[in-house]
């Protein structure tokens, strides 16, 4: 049976490259930013690599985006709908209405 490639396969493919890809970028940023910088907060003060910290803040904002997305667009519970009038009940005749009142 000869081997012959499918989708998945070819997908598979082009992610795997897309993440080697990434992870070569990603060692370069590291490697080129990784003298260690000051961060200062409140009455801590720490030493870090500028490449951990431009990462970790980088992940902050995706985790933090995609809790809002998830929750700004979660579908809400639905309120009962209100019952409907029947029909017969509604008068669109101006004439009944006209003649109850006094001239």
């Amino acid at each position: 049976m000869p081997n012959i490639p499918t989708v998945k396969t070819k997908v598979m493919k082009i992610s795997f490259w897309f993440f080697i890809l990434i992870a070569i970028v990603l060692v370069t940023f590291s490697v080129q930013n990784s003298e260690s910088t000051e961060i200062s907060f409140l009455i801590w003060t720490i030493q870090i690599s500028k490449a951990v910290l431009i990462i970790a803040t980088f992940l902050l904002g995706l985790i933090t985006g995609s809790l809002y997305g998830y929750f700004s667009h979660k579908p809400k519970k639905t309120k009962k709908a209100a019952t409907p009038v029947p029909a017969e009940d509604i008068s669109f005749d101006k004439k009944k209405e006209d003649s109850s009142k006094p001239e």
